[in-house]
């Protein structure tokens, strides 16, 4: 055991927590072509005692220049194939719902849609007018189309104060759902359908 303590919050009871590291495992990812880093932890609390596997990336700076994550039991890291500003915006969302920010989660998954967008070359002067010309090129069709401009509302009234806001916890873990779907879809599958269409056509 590790006399390393680490702090996190707890997938399960939604609590703070700190545990030692019981014990570390590295693994190499033929597909991303990075080494990932596994280290078992606990939950201390007496009425949970959840058992947290945290994972770390090796980017080429060493795994202690990448933020620990949840990986059991939590959702999939985005993968590496994702711009890093663009993971990092969707995980300061992610942040943002495990501290219960609902509100803030909206804001961190707009400005996730804002960097996609620029990313992909459209920099429109609104972000629906982005989001439309994404649709129009063709990188997303008709439903996608839709789900980010929901999302892209869903962060105006989460930038915008307003006495009546009242965000739930199931619409900011639809709003990261959405979003990472979208960013798999134009960074992820779209590569991997690109690479099958040419094995096919070859």
């Amino acid at each position: 055991m590790s006399d390393e303590i680490r702090a996190f919050i707890c997938p399960k009871c939604s609590e703070p927590s700190k545990s030692p590291i019981y014990g570390r495992c590295v693994a190499f990812n033929p597909e991303e072509g990075l080494p990932y880093e596994f280290s078992l932890l606990q939950c201390t609390h007496h009425e949970c005692q959840q058992p947290i596997v945290q994972i770390r990336e090796d980017f080429g700076q060493g795994f202690d220049s990448d933020t620990p994550a949840i990986y059991y039991p939590a959702p999939r890291r985005l993968s590496a194939a994702v711009p890093e500003p663009l993971r990092k915006a969707f995980d300061e969302a992610r942040t943002c719902f495990e501290a219960k920010a609902y509100q803030a989660t909206l804001v961190m998954v707009r400005r996730t849609l804002e960097g996609t967008c620029a990313d992909q070359g459209s920099t429109k002067r609104t972000l629906a007018a982005s989001l439309k010309d994404l649709q129009t090129q063709g990188k997303i069709d008709g439903l996608l189309a839709e789900w980010a401009d929901l999302l892209r509302v869903a962060g105006n009234e989460g930038a915008h104060f307003s006495l009546t806001a009242n965000v739930s916890a199931q619409d900011a873990e639809d709003a990261l759902d959405f979003a990472e779907a979208l960013l798999d879809h134009l960074y992820v599958l779209r590569a991997r359908f690109n690479a099958f269409e040419g094995r096919r056509q070859s």
